[in-house]
């Protein structure tokens, strides 16, 4: 009995002593991680709490403050008597942000690059460094905070002398003030032969070079495979005709003979009946092996619209709108409203023949080409008229026959695709940093059916939807999917 109340003793004591640090009466303290009369270092990692509970410090300084996301918190005790970071201000409560670069930590108002005042580190209000680019005559470090890449003695100029521009296919030259463009020479994209782009580098109008990689003769300079999954044919009664094709979402529209666009709905089935959909399951698909599952093919309707004097139409396609060029129209692209039928034209350019179209709805930019040669266009608004992109090369087919803009909906990255009307290869090409096209990928499948593309578009199940004339055949999967299949984890 002595020996236990001896024990008693102790424990009591310390109790004692550690309340003395958790659960007593400090006053004072420091703010911004400044100790002052508030130290409550004595708690260390493990306190006791007023109950005689353990107690988990996160905090040795009361009154203490820090910022912690958009919070301004400081060291207080809680209910318990352990000295723990409490919440003080959100900051995000009244649109602002913790700041602790001034003597103690509060809610101030971010500077930004539309707030109206010249802060951070912009050259000029609300532009110039990490803001975007300054107008002509703003204030300016460098070229890199001028929109147009030209500061002169401080002072953002329209272009820096002795430089070119290429305004469309017109050669620009910056004057000596540097306060104009003097246009030169007038290229021209459009012929077969002989057709020339404006360079800016050179200042002169140079022949369009062809981008990329053929075939080879072995297939050398082919660095993918993609496969076939679904063939519908008029032998099936459902298709009269299909040559340039769209697809949204899970619908295809097919241009049938230049005055009628038909819509099918594409519909995927557990044919292997695992509970899954595959739609890139192919049995030589090494990332998705097994049998194709069954695609259905179903009449929706028909839109009865004029396309052109023939079926060299191709057609792109939205939630509610169809667009594509007439063949006997130069240059213009026309909107069809479905809800009205209403027909809009939304492109006037000049001088190219459009038969296939692509449209990139982030940039905002239409790509238009003709089946001869093998060279995509860009339709520049500002100046009004197309401009040569790239012709690809020769990829053994008759000709450029389908094109497609396509974003990789895992990265944003944009990627042009093009084929070649009777070749398996789809060619894909994007802009790299200086703003030249280069061929990134050449894929291939090999078609037992021997089908042509006859326009082809990007859309249901993830795939790309070609026409053939009398069918309509969808292409995909395989390493092709690592850029168009939002599931696919490289």
């Amino acid at each position: 009995m002595k020996r236990f109340n001896t024990i008693a003793r102790i424990m009591i004591l310390t109790v004692a002593i550690t309340l003395g640090a958790c659960g007593g009466d400090s006053t004072g303290g420091g703010s911004h991680g400044d100790g002052g009369t508030g130290d409550a270092s004595g708690l260390g990692e493990g306190g006791v709490t007023d109950d005689g509970a353990q107690c988990t410090n996160t905090c040795d300084q009361l009154d203490a403050l820090r910022c912690e996301g958009t919070a301004v918190q400081v060291c207080a005790k809680d209910d318990k008597g352990c000295v723990v970071w409490k919440v003080q201000q959100d900051c995000a409560d009244t649109t602002q942000v913790c700041d602790d670069s001034g003597d103690a930590p509060t809610c101030v108002t971010p500077e930004t690059c539309d707030d109206g005042i010249q802060n951070q580190d912009e050259s000029d209000i609300d532009c110039g460094g990490i803001c975007p680019a300054c107008p002509v005559a703003s204030q300016c470090n460098d070229d890199e905070d001028c929109e147009s890449k030209a500061c002169t003695n401080g002072v953002c100029q329209i272009c820096k002398a002795g430089t070119f521009s290429c305004f469309g296919n017109t050669v620009r030259r910056c004057a000596d003030d540097e306060g104009s463009w003097v246009d030169g020479a007038t290229c021209n994209p459009f012929p077969r032969d002989g057709a020339t782009m404006c360079d800016a580098a050179s200042g002169s109008c140079i022949p369009i070079p062809i981008t990329g990689n053929p075939p080879g003769d072995n297939d050398e300079n082919v660095t993918g495979v993609y496969y076939k999954f679904a063939h519908f044919t008029s032998s099936d009664g459902l298709l009269t005709s299909a040559y340039d094709v769209d697809s949204y979402q899970d619908l295809v529209y097919a241009n049938r003979g230049g005055s009628h666009i038909d819509v099918y709905r594409v519909a995927l089935l557990d044919s292997d009946g695992d509970g899954k959909m595959e739609p890139n399951q192919h049995p030589d698909n090494p990332d998705n092996p097994g049998p194709i599952e069954q695609r259905t093919l179903t009449f929706v309707q028909t839109y009865d619209v004029t396309l052109g004097s023939g079926s060299h139409s191709e057609i792109y396609a939205t939630a509610d709108k169809l667009y594509f060029p007439r063949d006997n129209q130069d240059g213009k692209i026309f909107e069809y409203v479905m809800a009205t039928s209403q027909v809009n034209t939304v492109v006037d350019g000049s001088d190219l023949t459009i038969h296939q179209l692509s449209y990139d709805d982030v940039g905002h930019r239409w790509y238009g080409s003709a089946e001869h040669p093998r060279r995509i266009f860009a339709f520049d608004p500002d100046a009004g008229v197309w401009v040569s992109q790239f012709q690809f090369p020769d990829m053994t087919g008759g000709h450029l026959d389908g094109q497609e803009f396509v974003r990789d909906p895992n990265t944003g990255i944009g990627y042009l695709y093009v084929s070649d009307m009777t070749s398996d290869y789809i060619g894909q090409y994007t802009k790299d940093a200086t703003g030249n096209w280069t061929q990134l990928n050449l894929f291939q499948y090999n078609d037992p059916d021997g089908e042509v593309v006859e326009g082809m578009g990007y859309g249901a199940l993830n795939h790309f939807w070609a026409g053939a004339g009398s069918a309509i055949y969808e292409l995909g999967g395989g390493d092709l999917s690592h850029y168009t299949d939002p599931t696919h984890q490289n």
